[in-house]
């Protein structure tokens, strides 16, 4: 009983620990409107789950996990443009839900698919995340252009710059509490059935892509009575223009650091092993971080 216990505490602070680094990069997000379409598969989760299985593993998992970033951004960036599509003659808000039905319906299907278990081979994962990243700069340029021609606009965050300090840091957690309370919840399902149940090194990749946070951030947006259709739009129009280069980050993401997790060797002790670790994870997110600040900033001025 005191084992269980002790396995549970440890699993709540992980929860806490990494709802925490989500929250952070929150705020560092929040006053970079060009990148909100990018950051819809910032690999948040990705990394969390390789820093808590063990680096024996990280090559297994990169496998399947690699198909995920690919996966959630073509489904972000079809729930946009349909939602664009159909939002002006039926519901917003019963499209905005049905939308998110059919995204759900159509990732698990992928999911469950024998070429997403099987994963990404070691040696044609660095062809796919060139290919990756020229075919989603190339449906960047054919969406934005396509967007430019029907009077698409620019991403505006309500409020972004409104406040300084403590009462910003409070609106933009509170205006991103779904977000947040989704990937809590997220982050505590996959460490509890990764802790308690014997999961193969696919089922980890998956569950580590699982789209809760981008889908409920787009839905929350499409669906918020409180913003006339206009403003949703205006808001998912500039999401859109990013959305497709969001996948290419996160799998270099992926692939860098599982590479980096399987080649090395441990050191002692325990606690300096974990911390080199955990520097490789936070170096990481920072340079995915930058790179998605200066993609986005580069797209929006490439369509000024």
């Amino acid at each position: 009983m005191g084992s269980k216990l002790v396995e549970l505490a440890r699993q709540t602070l992980r929860v806490v620990a990494g709802t925490a680094v989500y929250v952070a990069i929150v705020l560092l997000a929040a006053p970079l409107p060009a990148a909100a379409g990018i950051m819809l598969t910032f690999p948040a989760l990705n990394g969390l789950f390789f820093f808590f299985s063990g680096d024996e593993r990280a090559a297994g998992i990169a496998r399947s996990m690699l198909w995920m970033p690919v996966i959630n951004g073509a489904l972000c960036g079809g729930y946009i443009l349909l939602f664009a599509m159909l939002a002006r003659s039926v519901s917003p808000a019963v499209v905005a839900w049905s939308l998110l039905l059919a995204v759900v319906i159509l990732w698990y299907a992928c999911v469950t698919r024998r070429w997403v278990r099987a994963g990404v081979a070691p040696e044609r994962q660095f062809a796919y995340a060139v290919a990756a990243t020229l075919v989603g700069a190339l449906m960047v340029i054919v969406v934005g252009a396509a967007a430019a021609r029907t009077g698409g606009a620019p991403i505006t965050v309500p409020g972004a710059a409104d406040a300084d300090g403590a009462p910003w840091i409070v609106a933009t957690i509170l205006r991103s509490r779904l977000k947040i309370a989704l990937f809590a919840a997220t982050l505590a399902v996959v460490l509890l059935a990764a802790a308690y149940f014997p999961l193969s090194d696919s089922t980890r990749g998956i569950l580590s892509g699982l789209p809760v946070v981008p889908f409920g951030g787009l839905v929350a947006i499409a669906a918020d009575g409180s913003m006339s259709l206009h403003e949703r739009l205006h808001i998912l129009a500039g999401m859109g223009r990013g959305v497709w280069l969001g996948p290419a980050v996160a799998i270099w993401f992926i692939y860098c650091l599982s590479r980096f997790l399987g080649n090395r060797a441990k050191t002692q002790p325990p606690a300096r092993d974990a911390a080199i670790r955990f520097g490789a994870l936070v170096a990481g997110w920072l340079a995915a971080f930058a790179i998605i600040v200066a993609v986005g900033c580069g797209i929006e001025a490439f369509f000024a």
